[in-house]
């Protein structure tokens, strides 16, 4: 062992000991600890009425501009819920059967425009609590 590392490691151990005895003398602090847990939710889907219009000699349905994934739209009486949206087209399955395609048109109107009762569902939602 050269001489610097043997004096290097004689001037540690007192400085090891001064750190080694103020962690002890540090006060504990309470840690607050983070717990997730899933809590059941209801939650009403958005429905809006559709329309048909023809443009350029093709039938499009008429929905409002902000519709989106989840939403329940009115086509024919029948109550879709949107899977997917596409430029020009929406994904729709009825009564949780095959999703279909319908051409689209986005545009509000005074008719699509009215938020009608939707349908409520229970969710899952995790959340993180302190304890």
């Amino acid at each position: 062992m050269t001489r610097r590392s043997l004096l290097g490691a004689l001037l540690a151990l007192p400085a090891l000991g001064v750190l080694t005895s103020t962690a002890e003398a540090l006060p504990r602090v309470r840690v607050r600890r983070r717990i997730r847990r899933r809590v059941r939710r209801k939650v009403r889907r958005i429905r809006r009425r559709t329309a048909w219009r023809v443009v350029a000699g093709r039938r499009l349905i008429v929905v409002p501009v902000a519709c989106a994934v989840g939403w329940e739209l009115m086509v024919d009486n029948r109550v879709g819920v949107v899977q997917s949206m596409q430029p020009g087209a929406v994904v729709v399955s009825y009564d949780g059967g095959p999703p279909e395609t319908v051409p689209v048109m986005m545009e509000n109107t005074p008719e699509n425009s009215q938020e009608l009762p939707g349908t409520e569902y229970e969710t899952e939602v995790e959340e993180e609590v302190d304890e």
